[in-house]
């Protein structure tokens, strides 16, 4: 096959404003009628977002808040983004020839592997070898089309879970969360283009800290050059190395398709008929090694106890629970870290604008070392009016000791030595917290729309104490491990729902004290 661009060829899965779908050349992206990305998977949806999002960043981001504005209110012209992208043109090169999008630079030797393998979900050599492969089977997925082999390769290199030795994790660590500002109206219309919705993800160079560069090389995009190879465990690349804008781009695995061996075909992805079908690929260990960087689109914690700097958030076993949202919409401190929502989430917090409706669209994949356990995605409102947060702080600390109270009141009576109870007892918390939503999103509301903030906290503490002895009912004769004791189950009861009942209000009259006086 012929090497193609990825800018002026329409290669990307969008939707229409009339519901039909299509593709998209990026320089057509201020194309009104273009309302989303149409990709078959979820993993490639948020890949393709980011992609031009970050082509975005690197062409056409203003200088400032005012151009910012300027922009939104004006629109996008197709002949400024054409001009924009032309420099970039070099760089985003999909074929045989060197350089290649998201390739190493060199041939790589060695063995070839399935291209299959650019999926997170694959069973690796271990799980086939060994006849593990009970759920997701192997070859299912042999071959992509030019289009989906783009995006998957996109899509590995920003995610990257821990791959074996010297397989190197993505520049934001293996398997991160991502959030974006979701449009989710304008003006009354919810059909809104997809350049303005992907906008809303564009941060002011100013604000970013990511002037545009004076040349478009390896320092953005380091693919136009031979790796920095990291054999040595010294050997690590850092934001001041390199231009920040490679953020976006990061390219931690080595890897060239093999774009010889191709052959006409059913895409495995897309299900399109193609001329060139690629179906292997070779790879190579010691790839980038980043270090010290912090996304614009991930959320990061700093651990209030020990040196281990700033990290990543990723998803977690049961997804987003509401909890998370405090630390993914605002600063926010807890008994163990400290959060920081993603940049870009502050930034558009900071902007104020008007006449429109966002939320909140987080999504990425819960990766156990390299097992992909699942993919989440969420979709939830964004907490932009500050003064509420202390209150929705308190809510959470209560939720957590509620939590906490139900689930010894379970371990107590199920087990005879509930201490030494041994299992994994994850789904009490993740009930406990998506079942919670609906009454932590109406708190919110009666907040927002001025209800006394101390009367809405004793009511939400009456409500959740409820919930929970409901769920204590609903589950203390279900247990998992060992025969059900009624005479147990009655005490532990007794004990967290009526002894203590006065108890647990008095515990909560002294926090509510000592809050006060600090």
């Amino acid at each position: 096959m012929n090497t193609f661009s990825l800018l002026t060829t329409a290669w990307l899965p969008v939707r229409y404003r009339d519901g039909t779908t299509g593709k998209l050349a990026p320089v057509g992206l201020t194309d009104e009628d273009v309302v989303d990305i149409a990709a078959t998977r979820a993993d490639l949806q948020g890949a393709a977002w980011q992609f031009l999002i970050g082509l975005l960043q690197c062409a056409v981001a203003p200088k400032n808040r005012n151009g910012w504005e300027d922009t939104w209110e004006e629109g996008l012209s197709a002949e400024t983004l054409v001009a924009a992208l032309a420099p970039l043109e070099a760089a985003f090169q999909f074929g045989p020839d060197t350089p290649s999008f998201m390739q190493d630079f060199d041939s790589l030797g060695g063995d070839k592997v399935s291209i299959a393998s650019l999926l997170p979900e694959v069973p690796g050599a271990q799980t086939t070898k060994f006849n593990k492969d009970h759920f997701i089977k192997r070859g299912v997925t042999n071959s992509f089309c030019p289009h989906c082999a783009a995006l998957a390769l996109f899509s590995l290199q920003l995610n990257a879970p821990s791959g074996g030795k010297g397989y190197r994790t993505g520049l934001r660590g293996g398997g991160p969360l991502t959030t974006l500002i979701e449009l989710q109206e304008y003006e009354g219309e919810r059909l809104t283009p997809l350049w303005r919705k992907l906008w809303l993800n564009v941060l002011p160079q100013d604000a970013a800290d990511m002037p545009l560069p004076a040349a478009y090389d390896e320092s953005v995009f380091p693919w136009l050059a031979p790796t920095r190879t990291s054999e040595q465990a010294s050997a690590i690349t850092t934001p001041e190395q390199v231009d920040k804008l490679q953020a976006y781009w990061g390219m931690p695995r080595r890897i060239r398709l093999d774009f010889a061996a191709t052959q006409p075909g059913t895409c495995d992805i897309c299900a399109s008929e193609s001329d060139g079908l690629l179906s292997q690929m070779a790879v190579k260990n010691y790839g980038i090694n980043y270090d010290g960087w912090r996304h614009p689109l991930t959320p990061y914690r700093l651990a209030l106890k020990g040196d281990g700097g700033f990290f990543s958030v990723k998803p977690q076993p049961g997804g987003l629970i509401w909890r998370d949202w405090l630390g993914l919409s605002q600063d926010n401190q807890t008994e163990s870290n400290s959060e920081y929502p993603a940049q870009v989430v502050k930034v558009f917090n900071a902007r104020g604008l008007r006449n429109i409706k966002a939320g909140l669209w987080g999504f990425g994949a819960d990766f156990d070392n390299m097992k992909i356990r699942c993919w989440y995605e969420h979709h939830f409102p964004l907490l932009t009016d500050e003064s509420t947060i202390p209150d929705l702080r308190k809510a959470a600390q209560t939720a957590a000791r509620l939590l906490s109270l139900l689930r010894s009141a379970l371990k107590e009576a199920w087990f005879d030595d509930p201490k030494g109870a041994r299992g994994d007892f994850s789904f009490i918390d993740i009930d406990f917290w998506n079942q919670t939503q609906p009454l932590f999103l109406n708190l919110i509301h009666e907040l927002e729309n001025g209800q006394p903030a101390q009367e809405r906290l004793d009511k939400w503490q009456r409500e959740l104490w409820l919930f929970v002895r409901r769920c204590f009912d609903d589950r203390v004769f279900t247990n998992p491990y060992e025969n059900n004791d009624l005479a147990r189950c009655m005490t532990a009861r007794k004990k967290y729902f009526a002894t203590l009942a006065e108890k647990q209000s008095a515990k909560a009259a002294r926090a509510k004290k000592q809050e006060a006086a600090q």
